[in-house]
């Protein structure tokens, strides 16, 4: 049952695996041919490279015309939430084509070495938690862009009703592709954030075994080679677990790599269009009370969605970096809690090392050098954002009660 369980989520995890990996080469975000079953399982292609190309120079060609054309016609609005949440992404898509292509040899020979599906098949995962992950990455993956693609039909409909709803479609695609590379991460994580899991349920079996192992009463029970051989035998399994934290840690930080431009200018993204979210429900709430206006109810829900989306994005990806931070600290305390008075050398010397390299490695997710993720960055966000939210309606209303 437990093998059937394990195989189960192994194959699900591979075919969405294979579904991003699809959908990035389809879009242009991945030049390197797939290979399943060999030794190099990505490698570089001229021919994708150049399709990844083509994409890059439509995407640039078509959008940067209508930003142009938007300019022209006067029609650019930041104070808008949904027209600068447009331009940002249109601008964070073209950057994620062209870094994209640049590394993606590194890319290739990178992904090439992480044994990922090796490393998933020594751990059971817990069906739960797992299937609990997987919806948070489909909510963020699915759900976001299709509450976003409502909003946009909303807009349509009010400011443009004799346009087909394949322009909202059409705005629809910059932010998919400039969260392509952020979702593929953030799966990653959730994928790792469960392997660390289960190593800390077996390092806490480990815990109770051995701690009991050492009670008087088992000293008395079982004789000295047995406790020495049950010692080895756990030390042997301790090894493969500090190999296995080990190849957790060095490959997820070379996966940040290739990822780490997108997420900082995503986390730029983000943090303007919650300061432009809620400056904009302010300035409808001032048009109304001050200048005497209606209120745009309709404008205000709209704004809403998408600053309560970015709001969403953040708080995600801060609480998935915080749980892969506790995991790994986790591993420190379980093993500190050993009991190893009358353990075997052999074992000590396992628990030893296992604890160094949790203490030497500190497990860190900070994109480019720059900043650390972890429960700060929503406090920081907020900070941020009433910072620039002071600034801007300071000035607004000094500028309102200047021309009454």
């Amino acid at each position: 049952m437990d093998f059937t369980s394990d195989y189960a989520h192994r194959r699900m995890v591979k075919f969405l695996t294979i579904t991003l990996i699809v959908f990035m080469t389809a879009f242009g975000l991945l030049a390197n041919r797939y290979r399943p079953g060999r030794r190099d399982r990505f490698r570089f292609s001229k021919a994708y490279l150049a399709f990844a190309s083509l994409w890059a120079i439509a995407f640039s060609l078509v959008y940067g015309r209508q930003i142009y054309k938007d300019y022209q016609e006067g029609q650019i609005n930041l104070k808008d939430a949904t027209t600068l949440y447009s331009y940002m992404n249109i601008t964070v898509a073209v950057i994620n084509y062209v870094s994209q292509m640049i590394i993606s040899d590194h890319v290739a020979k990178m992904m090439s070495k992480v044994p990922f599906f090796d490393t998933l098949k020594a751990f059971r995962l817990d069906s739960r938690s797992l299937y609990k992950s997987i919806v948070l990455s489909l909510v963020k993956t699915v759900a976001f862009p299709l509450t976003i693609e409502v909003a946009f039909i909303l807009q349509q409909r009010r400011q443009h009703p004799e346009m087909s709803l394949i322009w909202t479609v059409y705005r629809l695609f910059p932010l998919i592709i400039s969260n392509l590379l952020n979702n593929c991460y953030f799966g990653a994580m959730v994928v790792v954030k469960e392997m660390l899991y289960a190593l800390n349920r077996r390092l806490d079996a480990q815990l109770q075994e051995v701690n009991q192992l050492q009670r008087k009463d088992q000293l008395k029970l079982y004789t000295r080679y047995y406790r020495m051989q049950r010692f080895c035998a756990l030390a042997d399994e301790l090894d493969q677990l500090a190999y296995r934290y080990r190849l957790i840690y060095v490959h997820s930080g070379k996966y940040l790599t290739p990822m780490s431009l997108s997420m900082i200018l995503s986390l730029i993204c983000h943090l303007l269009g919650i300061t432009v979210g809620f400056y904009s429900l302010y300035y409808a709430i001032a048009d109304t009370f001050i200048m005497g206006k209606p209120y745009d109810g309709l404008g205000s829900l709209i704004n809403l969605v998408f600053l309560a989306i970015s709001l969403a994005e953040i708080t995600l990806l801060t609480h998935l970096c915080n749980h892969l931070l506790v995991a790994t600290r986790r591993s420190a305390v379980i093993l500190q809690e050993m009991n190893l008075q009358h353990a075997d050398s052999r074992y000590r010397q396992a628990v030893h090392g296992f604890t160094l390299l949790v203490t030497v490695t500190k497990y860190q997710i900070k994109p480019l050098g720059l900043y650390e993720l972890d429960m700060r960055l929503i406090s920081n966000v907020f900070s941020a954002v009433a910072s620039f939210l002071l600034i801007l309606v300071q000035a607004d209303l000094s500028q309102r009660f200047k021309t009454q």
